[in-house]
């Protein structure tokens, strides 16, 4: 695997690591119904001694992402129609969630920077073959010529 030591300082990508790390303790706290403790990103960047993410990136994938959730399965299971949603790895999930609604549904970043954003985390937060399978889901996605436009109105 490639060193992606600069990225992980990086703002943005600082701020998509956390997000991914909020809503997958998110996701984690409702399967399990009980007293789970929900994703602090300060209490990471402490530990981490680093400050500087994108607080305004990390606000819009949370938001994004929890308000679009239906949307945003649905776009992935349609383009990953072997794995049913509950089949596919928990980070995994997560990591199509943020980069769907970042690349594809609210365009806040160029789609091709999301891929390549949500393969190395993938890679980072579970393994190579997870890599894989977002990069083809995603890449899935790139290739097909409508999607729903915009995020849900509130």
């Amino acid at each position: 695997m490639e060193d992606n030591s600069n990225s992980r300082t990086d703002p943005r990508s600082l701020a998509r690591f956390l997000a991914i790390q909020y809503l997958f303790t998110k996701l984690q706290e409702d399967k399990s119904r009980v007293g789970y403790n929900v994703f602090e990103p300060n209490a990471l960047l402490s530990i981490m001694e680093e400050k500087k993410y994108s607080g305004k990136l990390y606000e819009e994938l949370i938001d994004g992402v929890e308000e679009n959730e239906k949307k945003l399965d649905e776009i992935i299971q349609r383009f990953a129609p072997a794995w049913p949603l509950d089949q596919i790895n928990p980070v995994d999930l997560i990591v199509l969630r943020v980069a769907v609604f970042e690349g594809f549904i609210s365009k806040l970043t160029p789609v091709k920077v999301v891929i390549n954003e949500a393969v190395d985390l993938s890679k980072a937060l579970s393994s190579e073959k997870s890599g894989k399978f977002v990069n083809g889901v995603l890449g899935a996605i790139l290739n097909n010529e409508k999607l729903p436009d915009g995020p849900e109105s509130k």
